[in-house]
C-alpha cells in the first residue's frame, strides 16, 4: 500500500552530517580534557540522542561532566559559524517530486528541537514538512514514540507512514511503532548493519525513493 506520510531522519538520510557529527564529538571530548573516541566508534551510535550517544561513548563519566561534554558539543555543532551541514545533492529534487506526487512529508530526527530549527531554516526546507519532531521532545530512537506523535498530530495510523533513515535506530524505531521502513545507505550505518533490522527496501540515496514508492501497491 502506498503511504500517506513519508517520514525522514534529518542526519545521515537528508543531509551529508555524519563526518561533521563524528569530528564534533572528537573535538568536544579533546577540549574537555577526555580521552577523544575513535570514529568506528561513534558512527554506530549517530541517530540516538546527545545524552544517550555520551553515555555510550563514556560509561564512567560523572553526571557533571557529561553535561559539561553535552554543552560543549551543543556550542559547536550550533555555533552561527558552523556551515559543515549540508542536504545530500538529491534531497531537494526528492523532495519536490515527494510534495509534487502528494506525499505528506515529516521529520523525526535525534536532533533537538533547536538544532532542527537551525539545520530546517539554514536548508530553506521549512515548506515541505507537515510536522516535525525530535530527540528532546520525545524519547530517543529506538522507542516508536516520534513515529506517534506524527500520526498523532496528523491523523493518520503507522501503517499509511514510511519512514526513511540511515540506521538501525531509525528503521526499529519503525518496526516498533509497526510502521514500514526504507533504508539509505549514504549515512552512519553500513548496508550490512542495515540489512539485520526491518525493511522494505535498501536504497543507495533518496534519488531512488520516488521510484521505489511507485511499485507500492
Amino acid at each position: 500500500m502506498k503511504p500517506k506520510l513519508i517520514i525522514f531522519d534529518w542526519d545521515g538520510t537528508l543531509a551529508d552530517t555524519t563526518s561533521p557529527i563524528t569530528a564534533t564529538f572528537q573535538a568536544s571530548f579533546k577540549e574537555c580534557g577526555l580521552p577523544v573516541p575513535a570514529a568506528d566508534d561513534i558512527r554506530p551510535l549517530i541517530g540516538y540522542n546527545l545524552p544517550t550517544i555520551i553515555r555510550h561513548l563514556s560509561p564512567d563519566l560523572g553526571e557533571h561532566r557529561r553535561e559539561e561534554l553535552a554543552e560543549t558539543y551543543a556550542a559547536h555543532y550550533l555555533n552561527p559559524n558552523n556551515r559543515n551541514m549540508r542536504l545530500f545533492d538529491d534531497a531537494l529534487p526528492c523532495l519536490h517530486d515527494l510534495k509534487a506526487q502528494g506525499y505528506w512529508l515529516a521529520v523525526a530526527t535525534g536532533k533537538g528541537r533547536t538544532g532542527l530549527d537551525q539545520a530546517i531554516a539554514q536548508t530553506g526546507t521549512a515548506d515541505f514538512w507537515l510536522a516535525t519532531t525530535c530527540a528532546s521532545e520525545q524519547p530517543s530512537k529506538p522507542a516508536p514514540d516520534m513515529v506517534f506523535k506524527l500520526c498523532d498530530e496528523l491523523g493518520l495510523m503507522p501503517s499509511e507512514t514510511i519512514v526513511v533513515g540511515d540506521t538501525t535506530h531509525d528503521l526499529e524505531m519503525a518496526a516498533h511503532a509497526k510502521a514500514p521502513a526504507v533504508a539509505v545507505t549514504t549515512g552512519a550505518h553500513t548496508e550490512a548493519q542495515l540489512r539485520r533490522a526491518p525493511h522494505l527496501a535498501i536504497l543507495g540515496g533518496l534519488s531512488e525513493l520516488p521510484a521505489f514508492l511507485e511499485t507500492l501497491d
